[in-house]
């Protein structure tokens, strides 16, 4: 592939990306499952997104971080950070939290473990 059909096929991609980002953010959020491990299946647009329920017994501060988590996940605006949202060229949905937001999910996995709670996800 020269470099011209290089250049044209990154630009169809990024246009294509930018597409399903503004399909994502104009659908509303569908819950369509919970899952039998404690995982919520809902669809935006495009997107199928996979979010961990909120248990009612987890510390307060590991609740509010996972609603974080779930509010940047189903709506691309995180309440605590400047969220970055991309899509991958394969499709796929990546956000990044800034490094000192609770609902990334590093800090969020460290925040449960300190209060002894295993965050690794398990759909």
């Amino acid at each position: 592939m020269n470099a011209r059909k290089a250049r044209a096929k990154h630009r169809a991609l990024r246009k294509r990306n930018e597409q399903l980002l503004a399909a994502m953010r104009a659908a509303v959020p569908e819950r369509l499952r919970t899952t039998a491990n404690g995982y919520e299946v809902w669809r935006r647009g495009p997107a199928t997104i996979v979010v961990p329920a909120v248990p009612l017994h987890y510390p307060e501060p590991v609740q509010t971080a996972l609603t974080a988590y779930r509010m940047a996940a189903l709506t691309s605006d995180c309440p605590r950070c400047a969220l970055g949202v991309k899509v991958t060229e394969a499709g796929a949905v990546m956000f990044r939290h800034e490094v000192h937001c609770p609902a990334d999910p590093d800090r969020l996995a460290a925040l449960a473990a300190e209060h002894g709670i295993d965050m690794t996800r398990k759909v």
